[in-house]
């Protein structure tokens, strides 16, 4: 009997002695191993690869956008290499604009402050209004509005017909009609000038002058010749006493004429030239 028990006492200490050793007994069960291989395959198959794909291709290309769009805007930033004026001219002459806007040849076709070229071409004199706009891949172009001028101003400058005072070179040399006043005072010294024009045309008189003194004194200089004082009141009334008697007394002789003072309260008085 004690030959018996010794094998089976050794085979069991050999059992404990490698599972203390941390080894393991052997699985092998088919059946498991194709139930594992297929519950892998089902994980595989319900993952959303057309989802995972998308994502992958968003964030690539979210991370090679600003890249691109660097590279793309230094491609059409091209400097400014030339001035385009469209329209007619007729006070400013092209080389003139293309001189004015010589500074900005060479900069950047975005980064260029359109506002400050605009701003440059208003500086002209001629300049009213001027409109600026970008043509790629260099190109800078130009329109301008120029003042219309309708009198010249205390002998040294213009004014347009919107009341605007402006200083080209050599203005005395232009045939308009002279208009004088304090600073400030050419919109309101047009306006009365244009009234005094209008009924004058309809007794077939023109209108060479219009000066307004700083005391406010208002005085006319026709087209032949003849000096009218208005004074500073009542200046619409004066106009029209001497208007009726232009009319009705003085016309046939108005080359005699050289001065008609309506300052009076019931007549004019007439300064005549020497015999």
């Amino acid at each position: 009997m004690n030959g018996l028990l010794s094998p089976l006492r050794i085979r069991d200490t050999r059992t404990r002695t490698a599972r203390q050793r941390g080894a393991s007994p052997m699985v092998e069960d088919p059946s498991a191993l194709r139930l594992a291989l297929r519950m892998a395959g089902g994980a595989v198959r319900r993952v959303p690869w057309s989802q995972v794909s998308l994502g992958l291709v968003v964030a690539i290309t979210a991370a090679m956008l600003p890249w691109t769009i660097a590279q793309g805007v230094q491609f059409l930033d091209q400097d400014f290499s030339r001035v385009q004026v469209q329209g007619e001219l007729t006070r400013v002459t092209e080389p003139a604009l293309q001189n004015h806007l010589e500074p900005f040849i060479g900069t950047s076709y975005f980064a260029t402050d359109l506002s400050r070229v605009k701003a440059q071409l208003e500086m002209l004199p001629w300049v009213e209004s001027a409109a600026v706009g970008r043509e790629w891949p260099g190109t800078l172009t130009v329109s301008v509005r120029e003042h219309e001028p309708v009198a010249l101003w205390n002998g040294r400058a213009l004014i347009s017909g919107e009341g605007t005072v402006f200083r080209p070179a050599a203005p005395a040399a232009l045939d308009l009609p002279r208009l004088n006043g304090p600073a400030g005072r050419a919109d309101e010294v047009l306006e009365r000038a244009r009234a005094f024009r209008g009924e004058l045309a309809a007794l077939g008189l023109g209108l060479e002058s219009v000066s307004l003194e700083p005391r406010g004194a208002w005085t006319l200089l026709l087209d032949n010749g003849i000096s009218v004082s208005l004074g500073r009141d009542r200046v619409r009334e004066r106009f029209e006493r001497f208007m009726t008697v232009y009319e009705s007394r003085l016309s046939p002789v108005a080359a005699d004429i050289t001065g008609v003072d309506a300052r009076y309260g019931n007549g004019v008085a007439v300064r005549w030239r020497d015999s």
